[in-house]
C-alpha cells in the first residue's frame, strides 16, 4: 500500500493529463477508476499517519507537493451544510467589518490590514458561540443546523477576505476626485470597482483546471490555513495535541508581540554594528534596517514575528534557497551601485521611492502638468528627474525577473500548459484529466461550467470599457484590450509559480511594468496611466487570490459553486462599502487629505503616493526611460530577462542529475534588489528559521514536521495578527490618539529602531 501511495504524486507529476480515465471492474462488477482506487489508498494511508502507525520514511516529505497529502486530509462529508444562516450572517458581517475598516485606514496615517487568519479566528469564536446560543430544535433548526462546521467556516472566510480590502480602483477614483476635479458618479465608480475585480475572477475560472486541480499545484501559502481549518474542526478539541499546541503558541506570541511592537522596539532589529556606532552612515546603510528605508540589515536579527512571518515555515526549501541567493546578490549590487556612484547615486538618499531633482530635493511633479497632462515647457524649466540608485536597481531586477518568468515557465511547465491550452480548441477530443486524491473527492460536487467564466469575462470586459470611457481616463479602448490580454498571460505565468513553488513577490514589479507599457502607449497622461495599471495589475492580483481561494476550497472540500458565490458576494459588498466610505471621508476631510502632512486622524498619503507614481510614469516615463533617458536600461531589462534562464537550462542539459532544475532565474532576480525598500531586519532570522524548518526538521524529524510544522506557522501568525490589530487601536493611534511608550534606551525616537543613525528621508 505504501508503494501505491508514494506513486500518487508520480501519477500526477508525470501523467497529470491523460487521454482517458483508466478503469477496471470492482468486486460487484461496477467500474472503478484508478483514481478512485488511489483515493481509497490515500485515505488508508492518512489514517495510518493520524494514528502514528506509519514509519518515519512514510512521514518524510521528499517533494514539496507531498504536503498536500501528508499534512492535509482528504476527508469529506458531502452532507455537511455550507450555506446556512450562520454562513450569511457572519460572512456578511465580517465582510462589512473588513471592507469599512480597510477603506477607513486607506485614509489614515496608520496602515491597518484585516488579515485572513485574524478573520478565521474571529469567525471560529463567533460561529461556535452562535451554535451554542441559538436553539437547534423545531423551526430553529434552519438557524442552527448543528455544530459549526468546517464548510461554513471556510465559506465565511472566503466571503469576508474577498471584501476586506481597499480595492485598487478606489485609489484611481479617489485620486481623480482629489487631484483632477473629476468626481465619478456612484454607479460609474461602483461598476469600476466591481468590473476590475471580476476580470480577475474570469481569468481564474479559465485557469483553474491547470492551476487548482493537479497535485503539483499545491499552493504552499494555503497549506497552513487549510491545516488549521482541519485541526479546529476534525480534531477532538479536548485531547488533540495539534489544537492544544496551536492555542498555546497563539497565546504566547499574542503576549510577546506587545514587547517588540510597543515597549522595546529595539527588538525589531538587533545589530551589534549599530549598537557600536550610531553615527556612521555606512554602518547604517549596510547593517541597519530597523526603520523604514534605513538600510540592508546585513546580519541584523529581528525578534518581532510581525516582520518575520510564517512564510519561512511553509515556503518550500528551494523557493527559500533561490530567495536567499537573490538576497546575497542584493548586498553586492546595492552597495556597488551606491558606493560606485552609478546614476549619481550619492547625490540622493541610499534608499527612497521618491523622485528627485538635480539638486537632491524632491521633484515637484504636480508642477509638470497642465490640465492633467504633461507640459514639455514646464519640464524644461524643472529639469530632469532622478531615482535613488537602489530604487532604479530594483526596477531593473524586477523587469529582468519578469522577462525571465516567460522563459522559465514555458520551458519547465510547457508539458502542463500545452494540454490545458488544447482544451480551448472546440475540435479537441482529448479531455483534460487530473489524477489527484483531493480532486477525486471533489467530483461529487457540481463543477462550474467554463462558459460561466467566459460570460463573466465578457460582462467584465464590457464594464471595463464602459467605465474607462465614462471615467474620462484618456486610455483608448484598444490600449485597455492590449493591457487585459497581457494581464491574462501574466496571470497564468505568475499563478503557475505561486501554485507550484509559492513565489508571490510579483505585485509591485508587475504594477511598475503596466505603468511602463501604458506610458509608451499613452505618453504624458497620468490619469490614463492609473487606469492602465488598474486594468493590468488588479485583475492579475485578483486572479491569483481567487485561484488560492479555490485551492483552499479544494482542500477542505467546499463545493466550487459555493466558493465562487462567496467570492462574488464578498466582492460586491466590499465594492459598495468601499465607495460609500470613500465618498464620506473625502467629502468631510478634503483639506486634510490634500495637505502634505495631513492631521492626527486623516492622511492622504496613500492617494498622494499613487498620484505621484502615475505622474512619474505617465508624465516623466519617456524622459526617464526613453532611449536618451538616464534609466533607459530599465525597459531593456525586460528583453534581457528573457535570456537569463538559459544558462541554468543549459547546465541542466549538460548535468541533469546536478539539481540545476531547482534553481529559478525569476526568483533569484526578483530578490536581487529585495532590500531596496522598507524594514529589513527580518531577512536573516527568516533565512535561518526557513532552513531549520524546511531542511533540518523536515529531514531529521519528519513525523513532527508533518504533524505540527504548519500548525505552528498558523499559530505564530494568528497570535501576531490579532494582537497587532488590537495594538493599532489601543496604542498606535488608530482610534485617534496614540499612546507612545515612554522613551528609554530601547525606544529612542531620535535614532532608528535598531539604534543606527536615522534614515535620510
Amino acid at each position: 500500500m505504501t508503494d501505491a501511495v508514494h506513486s500518487l504524486p508520480e501519477i500526477d507529476e508525470k501523467n497529470s493529463v491523460s487521454d482517458d480515465s483508466l478503469e477496471k471492474k470492482g468486486v460487484d462488477g461496477v467500474e472503478v477508476t484508478d483514481d478512485a482506487v488511489m483515493a481509497k489508498e490515500v485515505e488508508e494511508f492518512e489514517e495510518r499517519l493520524q494514528n502514528d502507525e506509519a514509519t518515519e520514511e512514510e512521514y518524510r516529505v521528499q517533494e514539496a507537493y507531498e504536503v498536500a497529502i501528508k499534512v492535509l486530509s482528504t476527508r469529506d462529508d458531502p452532507e455537511l451544510p455550507a450555506l446556512t444562516f450562520r454562513t450569511f450572517f457572519l460572512g456578511l458581517g465580517f465582510s462589512a467589518f473588513g471592507a469599512v475598516l480597510a477603506q477607513i485606514y486607506y485614509f489614515k496615517p496608520q496602515t491597518l490590514l484585516v488579515s485572513q487568519l485574524f478573520l478565521l479566528v474571529l469567525a471560529y469564536w463567533f460561529g461556535n458561540a452562535l451554535a451554542m446560543a441559538i436553539p437547534s430544535g423545531g423551526l430553529f433548526r434552519w438557524l442552527n443546523p448543528g455544530p459549526f462546521n468546517i464548510k461554513e467556516h471556510v465559506a465565511i472566510i472566503i466571503m469576508a477576505s474577498s471584501a476586506a480590502v481597499s480595492a485598487t480602483a478606489i485609489q484611481v477614483i479617489s485620486v481623480q476626485d482629489l487631484y483632477y476635479n473629476n468626481k465619478l458618479n456612484a454607479g460609474l465608480a461602483i461598476f469600476t470597482l466591481i468590473g476590475s475585480q471580476l476580470l480577475g475572477y474570469g481569468y481564474a475560472g479559465l485557469l483553474q483546471d491547470m492551476l487548482v486541480k493537479p497535485t503539483k499545484c499545491f499552493w504552499p501559502s494555503t497549506i497552513s490555513t487549510a491545516n488549521l481549518f482541519q485541526a479546529l474542526h476534525y480534531d477532538n478539541q479536548m485531547t488533540s495535541k495539534r489544537v492544544r499546541l496551536f492555542w498555546t503558541i497563539f497565546i504566547v506570541v499574542f503576549c510577546w508581540e506587545i514587547v517588540p511592537q510597543w515597549m522595546f522596539p529595539l527588538l525589531t532589529g538587533v545589530s551589534i554594528f549599530c549598537l557600536a556606532d550610531n553615527h556612521s552612515t555606512v554602518i547604517r546603510n549596510v547593517f541597519g534596517g530597523g526603520s523604514n528605508n534605513e538600510g540592508m540589515g546585513l546580519l541584523s536579527w529581528s525578534f518581532d514575528w510581525n516582520l518575520i512571518t510564517s512564510d519561512c515555515l511553509f515556503n518550500p526549501l528551494w523557493l527559500q534557497i533561490n530567495q536567499d541567493i537573490g538576497v546575497f546578490l542584493t548586498y553586492i549590487l546595492m552597495a556597488g551601485v551606491y558606493y560606485g556612484n552609478l546614476w549619481r547615486a550619492k547625490d540622493f538618499p541610499f534608499m527612497s521611492q521618491a523622485i528627485f531633482a538635480e539638486d537632491g530635493t524632491q521633484y515637484n511633479q504636480t508642477a509638470l502638468l497642465t490640465d492633467g497632462k504633461f507640459d514639455p515647457k514646464k519640464y524644461e524649466t524643472l529639469g530632469p528627474a532622478f531615482f535613488s540608485a537602489t530604487n532604479a536597481l530594483y526596477l531593473m531586477t524586477s523587469n529582468l525577473s519578469l522577462g525571465a518568468t516567460f522563459t522559465h515557465v514555458f520551458y519547465w511547465h510547457w508539458q502542463d500548459i500545452k494540454p490545458f491550452l488544447k482544451t480551448f480548441n472546440p475540435w479537441n477530443k482529448t479531455p483534460f484529466e487530473v489524477h489527484d486524491a483531493h480532486n477525486e473527492k471533489m467530483k461529487v460536487y457540481k463543477q462550474i461550467p467554463r462558459w460561466w467564466y467566459f460570460a463573466l469575462l465578457a460582462v467584465a470586459y464590457a464594464i471595463a470599457q464602459a467605465t474607462n470611457y465614462g471615467g474620462h481616463s484618456g486610455l483608448p479602448w484598444w490600449a485597455v484590450t492590449v493591457i487585459l490580454l497581457i494581464s491574462l498571460v501574466l496571470s497564468m505565468l505568475f499563478a503557475t509559480l505561486a501554485a507550484t513553488i509559492g513565489f508571490k513577490e510579483f505585485s509591485s514589479s508587475a504594477n511598475g511594468f503596466y505603468q511602463m507599457i501604458t506610458a509608451y502607449m499613452v505618453p504624458g497622461q497620468p490619469v490614463a496611466n492609473m487606469y492602465g495599471a488598474l486594468y493590468g495589475q488588479h485583475p492579475q492580483g485578483q486572479c491569483i487570490l481567487m485561484l488560492s481561494d479555490l485551492k483552499l476550497g479544494h482542500y477542505v472540500k467546499l463545493a466550487p459553486r459555493v466558493t465562487f458565490s462567496m467570492q462574488i458576494i464578498g466582492t460586491v459588498v466590499g465594492a459598495i462599502l468601499n465607495y460609500v466610505m470613500m465618498v464620506t471621508i473625502i467629502d468631510q476631510n478634503r483639506d486634510a487629505l490634500l495637505s502634505i502632512s495631513g492631521t492626527r486622524l486623516w492622511s492622504g498619503q496613500n492617494a498622494q503616493g499613487y498620484n505621484s507614481n502615475a505622474i512619474s510614469w505617465g508624465a516623466l516615463g519617456p524622459e526617464m526611460f526613453g532611449i536618451n533617458g538616464v534609466y533607459h536600461m530599465v525597459p531593456l531589462c525586460l528583453v534581457i530577462g528573457l535570456f537569463t534562464p538559459l544558462p541554468l537550462i543549459l547546465a541542466y542539459k549538460l548535468w541533469p542529475k546536478a539539481g540545476f532544475q531547482n534553481f529559478s532565474a525569476p526568483i533569484i532576480l526578483q530578490y536581487s534588489a529585495y532590500m531596496s525598500v522598507g524594514v529589513n531586519t527580518q531577512i536573516w532570522p527568516a533565512m535561518v528559521i526557513g532552513i531549520f524548518s524546511q531542511w533540518w526538521v523536515r529531514t531529521r524529524y519528519p513525523r513532527w514536521f508533518t504533524k505540527y510544522n504548519y500548525i505552528v506557522a498558523a499559530a505564530l501568525d494568528g497570535g501576531t495578527q490579532v494582537i497587532s490589530f488590537i495594538l493599532n487601536f489601543a496604542v498606535f493611534g488608530a482610534s485617534g490618539t496614540p499612546h507612545n511608550f515612554p522613551v528609554w534606551w530601547g525606544n529612542d525616537t531620535k535614532l532608528s529602531a535598531d539604534r543606527c543613525a536615522a534614515p535620510e528621508n
